[in-house]
C-alpha cells in the first residue's frame, strides 16, 4: 500500500479536519484570542492529526503486506479467509467473516463440480470399455469370414463364413472399424489425461517394439494409402507403453490424414547425453509457418484441417497434454508443402545413466 494511495483513500477525512480547522480558526478570531495562541492551536491540531495518519498508515501497510505474504504463500488462495491476520479492527474483522463465507461457498461449488467431472469421467470409461467388446467382435468377424469361419458372438449365435461381402468389402468394414477404435481411444486417454497416475506404470521399452505395435495396427490403413514406412529406433526408454503407443498412433493417423503423393513415413531414433530423440517425419502436406506455433492448441485445426472433413484439432492437443504428464517433450518442425517433423524427447537422468548398468548386474546376480 503507497502513502499516496492511503491519503487519497482519507480524503473526505481530511477536508473535514480543513473545514474544521477553518471554522475554528475563524471562531477564535471573533472571541478575539490572539493570533499566536490561534497559531498553536492548530499547529498541535495538524501535529496531532499527522501523528494520528503516520500510525494508522504503519498499521494498515503492515496489515495488507502480511495479508500479501500468505497470499504468495498458500496454494490454494480460496483459503485466505481462513489465514487473515488478526485485527482488532471491526470491518477486518467483518471483511474476514464475510471472505470466509464466500470461501465456504465457493469450495462448496468446487467440489460439486469436482464431483460431477469425476461421475462424468468414469461414466466415460465405462462406456468405453462397453463399447469396445463389438468393437473387438465386427474386428474378428471380418477376419474370421475372410479366412472362411465361423465366429461365435457375445450372445451365443454362430455367424457363418458364408455371406453378401466380399474380402474388398470385409477389408473397407475392417478400416472403417478401426478408425471409430481410434476415436473411442481418444476419447479414454482424454478422460484419464487428468489422472495419469491411475494407470501409469515405468518401465524399460523398446522403442522399436512400440513402433512396430503402431504401425501394425494400421497397416490396412497405410497400405490403403501407399505409405512406405522406414523405421530405424533400436533405442530403450523408460517410459509407459501403453501411453506412448496412443501419442504415436495419433501422429501416424495424422501423417497419413495429411498425407502428400508417393507418402513416406520415416521414424528414427538417436541417444544423445541426457535423453532419446523419437522422430518421425512425413512428406504430407506441412504445416504453414505462422501455424506452426500453434499446433498443439486444443481444436486448432489450421488451413489443412478445415480443407478437410473430419479434423476436431484435438489429436495433438492430447499428445502434448500427456507428454507433459510424463515429462517427455514434444516439439515440431514443418514447412508448408514439404513434410513435418515430430520429435520426442524422453529425458534419462544422469543418475539413472550411471547407475544402470549396476541395477541390471545386481539384478542378474
Amino acid at each position: 500500500m503507497k502513502l499516496t494511495d492511503f491519503l487519497k483513500d482519507r480524503g473526505m477525512l481530511l477536508l473535514l479536519h480543513l473545514v474544521c480547522m477553518c471554522m475554528t480558526a475563524f471562531f477564535f478570531r471573533l472571541t478575539n484570542y490572539s493570533l499566536s495562541n490561534t497559531v498553536l492551536f492548530l499547529a498541535m491540531w495538524v501535529i496531532l492529526l499527522t501523528a494520528w495518519l503516520a500510525v494508522t498508515f504503519l498499521q494498515r501497510r503492515r496489515f495488507f503486506r502480511e495479508a500479501e505474504r500468505i497470499l504468495e504463500k498458500v496454494d490454494q488462495r480460496y483459503l485466505l479467509g481462513e489465514l487473515f491476520p488478526d485485527s482488532f479492527r471491526l470491518e477486518d474483522r467483518l471483511y474476514r467473516e464475510m471472505i470466509r463465507c464466500s470461501n465456504k461457498s465457493c469450495i462448496e461449488r468446487i467440489r460439486r463440480v469436482e464431483d460431477d467431472k469425476k461421475d462424468y469421467r468414469e461414466y466415460i470409461e465405462s462406456w468405453v470399455h462397453e463399447i469396445k467388446a463389438p468393437i473387438t467382435g465386427i474386428e474378428l468377424l471380418c477376419a474370421n469370414r475372410r479366412n472362411g469361419q465361423s465366429v461365435e458372438t457375445q450372445q451365443g449365435m454362430r455367424l457363418s463364413a458364408a455371406g453378401p461381402y466380399s474380402a474388398e468389402d470385409l477389408r473397407t468394414i475392417s478400416m472403417e472399424n478401426r478408425k471409430i477404435e481410434n476415436c473411442v481411444e481418444r476419447i479414454l486417454y482424454y478422460a484419464r489425461s487428468e489422472e495419469v497416475y491411475r494407470d501409469f506404470m515405468i518401465r524399460e521399452a523398446c522403442l522399436e517394439d512400440v513402433v512396430c505395435e503402431v504401425l501394425e495396427k494400421n497397416r490396412l490403413l497405410l497400405i490403403q494409402n501407399g505409405f512406405k514406412v522406414e523405421v530405424s529406433c533400436r533405442d530403450k526408454v523408460y517410459t509407459d507403453e501403453k501411453w506412448i503407443a496412443f501419442i504415436l498412433n495419433q501422429i501416424v493417423l495424422n501423417s497419413v490424414k495429411y498425407r502428400g503423393e508417393s507418402p513416406v513415413l520415416s521414424i528414427r531414433s538417436r541417444r544423445e547425453r541426457n535423453g532419446v530423440m523419437l522422430e518421425l517425419e512425413d512428406n504430407g502436406t506441412g504445416i504453414r509457418e505462422e501455424e506452426l506455433s500453434r499446433i498443439f492448441e486444443k481444436g486448432f485445426t489450421g488451413s489443412n484441417g478445415r480443407a478437410r472433413e473430419g479434423a476436431t484439432g484435438m489429436g495433438l492437443y492430447l499428445c502434448r497434454r500427456l507428454c507433459d504428464r510424463l515429462g517427455i517433450g514434444l516439439s515440431a518442425d514443418s514447412r508448408s508443402g514439404v513434410g513435418t517433423r515430430l520429435t520426442l524427447e524422453f529425458p534419462v537422468s544422469n543418475y539413472i545413466c550411471s547407475n544402470l548398468e549396476e541395477w541390471r548386474s545386481e539384478k542378474e546376480d
